[in-house]
């Protein structure tokens, strides 16, 4: 990967796939990697359900995650979310670019917000 901003021109072809690359990894199974999507969105009916929990950030564009419960978490530039394992959920937009960085670990902890003054 030359910049984490670059993306191949192939991805604005209709019908080709998100780009997943794994950037680095560690023991166990952690592993961080770069997404860029171009308005791409979970198939209808299928799910992630994953045995990871996972932190992924908008880095450019934006995105809606769909849950199972029928709540949408909408994601712009520079915002992130934790997914736990088994949360089962959806891509249902993505812009175009949509550049993402994501990590995966059996266990994440999100950090404590701190509270304005």
């Amino acid at each position: 990967m030359e910049h984490i901003f670059n993306f191949p021109e192939f991805i604005k072809k209709p019908g080709q796939p998100e780009l997943f690359e794994t950037l680095c990894g560690g023991s166990g199974k952690f592993k961080v990697e770069r997404i860029v999507s171009w308005g791409h969105v979970t198939a209808a009916g299928e799910w992630y359900d994953q045995e990871n929990d996972e932190w992924a950030m908008v880095l450019e564009g934006e995105a809606v995650i769909g849950f199972s419960d029928g709540t949408e978490t909408r994601l712009r530039r520079g915002e992130s979310i934790v997914l736990p394992r088994f949360r089962r959920h959806r891509v249902l937009y993505t812009s175009r670019p949509c550049i993402w960085l994501a990590v995966h670990a059996a266990v994440l902890e999100p950090a404590e917000q701190e509270s304005g003054s």
